[in-house]
Order: C-alpha cells, then sequence, then structure tokens
C-alpha cells in the first residue's frame, strides 16, 4: 500500500565498535568514504555498496538529525531493528517531511499497534512521551508533524486513530522543569537542528 523506492540502507551501533563495524562491512565489498569516516567515525559511518549502488550510513550510539535520539542503550531491545518507538521517531523527528517519509510512517501504523513496550509488533508510546515530556523541541516537531499528517495527507481511519491516540498520550505526559523553561521562550528560538545533506557517492578505483 504504501511502496516506495529506497535511495540508501541506514545502521546502527556502538561507537566503541566503529573498528570492527567497519571491518565487517569492507569484509563483505563495501567501500568506505575515508574522508567521512576519519572526520565523523565516532559518530557516524558512510560507505557505498556497489553491488546495490546503494549508500550505507551507519549512525553510533545516536541518531542526530533534526533532533536527537540516543540509542547506545537501546539496542539490545529488538534482536534486527532499533525500537520500534525509535524508529517511528527517525520520522516523526523530520521538520521537512517528504511523501517518502509520510509513507514510512503510515507504513509502521499500519503494521504495528500502540502499547506499552516495544517489539515486532508494538509500538511503546509510553518512552515516546516521557522522552518528548524532557524536550520541548522535538516534542514540537513531533507533534506539529501529526498535526500536519491528520490535516494535510488524509490518512486511513485506522492510521488517523493511532495518531490521535499517540498526540494525547504524549499531551498528557507530565512535563519537566527543562521542557517548561524551553516552553516560555517558544518558536522565537529555533528548536532544531538543519541537518547537513552529506549526498551519495559512488567511488570508481578507490575510496573517497
Amino acid at each position: 500500500m504504501f511502496t516506495r523506492k529506497y535511495k540508501d540502507i541506514d545502521f546502527f551501533g556502538i561507537s566503541s565498535q566503529s573498528k570492527k563495524i567497519s571491518e565487517v562491512l569492507e569484509s563483505v565489498g563495501m567501500i568506505g568514504n575515508k574522508r567521512f569516516n576519519a572526520l565523523h567515525g565516532d559518530r557516524r559511518l558512510m560507505f557505498y555498496d556497489p553491488k546495490i549502488d546503494s549508500t550505507v550510513d551507519v549512525f553510533l550510539d545516536v541518531f542526530e538529525m533534526c533532533h536527537k535520539i540516543t540509542l547506545k542503550d537501546r539496542l539490545a531491545i529488538m534482536p534486527y531493528t532499533i525500537p520500534s518507538s525509535d524508529l517511528l521517531l527517525t520520522k516523526l523527528q523530520i521538520i521537512k517531511l517528504t511523501e517518502n517519509d509520510v509513507k514510512d510512517i503510515f507504513a509502521l501504523l499500519t503494521d504495528l499497534e500502540l502499547g506499552d513496550h516495544d517489539d515486532e509488533k508494538t509500538i511503546d508510546i509510553n518512552y515516546i512521551a516521557k522522552l518528548l515530556a524532557d524536550d520541548w523541541g522535538f516534542y514540537t516537531t513531533v507533534t506539529d508533524n501529526i498535526e500536519r499528517l491528520l490535516n494535510e495527507f488524509n490518512p486511513p481511519f485506522n492510521i488517523a486513530e493511532k495518531l490521535r491516540i499517540l498526540k494525547e498520550k504524549i499531551e498528557k505526559e507530565p512535563k519537566s522543569l527543562k521542557w517548561k523553561m524551553r516552553a516560555k521562550i517558544g518558536r522565537k528560538v529555533k528548536w532544531y537542528e538543519e541537518p547537513e545533506e552529506v549526498g551519495q557517492f559512488k567511488i570508481s578505483g578507490e575510496s573517497l
């Protein structure tokens, strides 16, 4: 229903295993972006897979784009992917949602139910609510996006209902003092980061 083309692959790992991760990926034929990895290898690695003609990103410890999601202590929750709640947040944290982002969100909410834990069938909305209750900026982006999804993209009823339940849970969660202090400043100060476009790279002969 929400099919789309994928232009890259994202992996997540722990920074202390950065060297081992690079060795494993290179052993299966992936080519490292030497310049990028030398500069950012403590938090992110980039490779190119010539077999599938795709860029491969490896985020270490944290996922950091418009907002920061700390994953270091959460990678063991599910065996083959980051927790469902974090996966959803990697999309809801985007300031400028694309059509593909919307499809990904709708696909997740179609396949998974809302609940109080993360697994292959469930998204932990308690975790999402508590995380956003301590970060006004992240909260603002996520709730803005939920409103956009409901009002601009005409989601099917089952998805719309899950979005409403999620937003209600987020709003009801008691907010921290840090959240309340930042809320007083509001939108006068930018509450998100503008992620730098790294882009894809193709290798001919040797790594960049």
